[in-house]
């Protein structure tokens, strides 16, 4: 009778599965995690930057004008990923983004092209890299 019992409980909990059906299954963007930070009021550009695997995607690599650049960092890929960007002064960045995260940073740049990457493991050798062009 205990056999019987295991055996009717053990094939009930293999029926049930994992309760994940994966039919159709597509990927989805992460929601936002956390507070949107605020961008500089000053900046006299703003750099927005889409970060995925292993791309960054940017809404324009050019600003018009030298000066305080604000930098928007938004992880929209499924690991860890940060902007860094390389200037005069030295590099700034971003800690590494969870999933969702958005983080902002401002820095002064004079007119010329500077080099964006994902500073995170090996991602800008997997091609997380690109150029802005500042008032050129």
């Amino acid at each position: 009778m205990r056999v019987a019992l295991a055996l009717i409980a053990a094939v009930g909990i293999a029926a049930g599965g994992c309760g994940e059906e994966r039919g159709q299954a597509t990927r989805t963007v992460p929601e936002p995690v956390g507070p949107v930070p605020t961008t500089d009021p000053r900046a006299v550009a703003v750099a927005s930057v889409s970060l995925l695997e292993y791309v960054l995607r940017a809404e324009r690599s050019r600003v018009p004008r030298a000066g305080l650049i604000a930098f928007e960092a938004t992880n929209d890929g499924t690991v860890r990923h940060g902007l860094a960007v390389d200037a005069p002064a030295g590099r700034v960045s971003t800690r590494a983004l969870r999933p969702g995260e958005r983080a902002t940073f401002s820095m002064r740049l004079p007119p010329g092209r500077y080099k964006w990457y994902c500073p995170v493991a090996d991602h800008e050798q997997r091609g997380m890299v690109g150029r802005l062009r500042v008032a050129e």
